[in-house]
């Protein structure tokens, strides 16, 4: 089943390619750094190889701003580490960036695409030595190539809902393999926790939603989503029962 994914991605690589072309001229990707989530060649590796690596992926703000208290912690009473932060979305990179420019350890760059020859390059490159994927961010070849290399894989703030475990049902030995590369699993919820002990993950602890152990972070979230809606003409529906029009 991993060949057969690794052929879709193959074949839909120049659709990707056109696709984040177009997101480029419609200004939804940074029109330089794009280039990090489609050619090797512009990773930028920004690292003291004297320093050990700890890579933490995120999807986006929410996932970042989760956790950013658990990073600073980290930072705070471990020495010699430096940090990568991977993120998918262009409002997510501003913000780290921004969040991040006083901290010399501290590096972003956008996640590259997940494809087999991307994802061996990104980690021969960055060659992490702590991986950590945060909230439901699941990239097979990434995960297969990482545990590949015998480097230790962590699913942060893990989040599976009934309707996903149902998807992941439907290729369940695929999905247990996949699972299978996290040497740790610490998830967000009970009910994600009973799901993903039906993937047969290993290792699988519940500490509760990282979410809550932001401070102030959600007013910065808050000032970017006004300066994003800003750009944009917007209308809710707070409430759209006949008898309360």
């Amino acid at each position: 089943m991993l060949a057969c994914y690794r052929i879709i991605v193959f074949f839909l690589f120049p659709f990707l390619l056109a696709l984040i072309f177009v997101r480029k001229l419609l200004k939804k990707e940074d029109t330089v750094r794009y280039k990090e989530k489609i050619f090797a060649s512009n990773f930028k590796v920004a690292r003291n190889q004297k320093n050990k690596l700890f890579w933490f992926h995120v999807a986006s703000i929410g996932e970042f701003f989760s956790i950013f208290r658990l990073l600073s912690e980290i930072d705070k009473n471990k020495k010699n580490v430096d940090f990568l932060i991977t993120s998918g979305t262009l409002s997510s990179s501003k913000l780290i960036e921004k969040k991040i420019k006083r901290l010399k350890n501290f590096t972003h760059r956008f996640f590259p695409l997940d494809t087999t020859n991307l994802s061996e390059k990104f980690l021969n490159e960055w060659k992490p030595d702590l991986a950590c994927f945060v909230d439901s961010e699941i990239w097979p070849n990434f995960l297969f190539k990482i545990k590949e290399k015998k480097i230790p894989l962590v699913f942060i703030n893990a989040r599976i809902t009934k309707k996903t475990l149902s998807r992941w049902k439907i290729f369940n030995n695929f999905g247990k393999k996949i699972f299978s590369n996290f040497d740790l699993c610490l998830t967000a919820s009970k009910e994600s926790k009973q799901n993903l002990n039906e993937l047969e993950v290993k290792n699988l602890k519940f500490i509760g939603n990282l979410k809550y152990s932001v401070q102030d972070s959600f007013n910065e979230i808050g000032s970017m989503n006004k300066k994003i809606l800003d750009n944009y003409k917007v209308w809710c529906a707070a409430s759209t029962h006949n008898t309360e029009f």
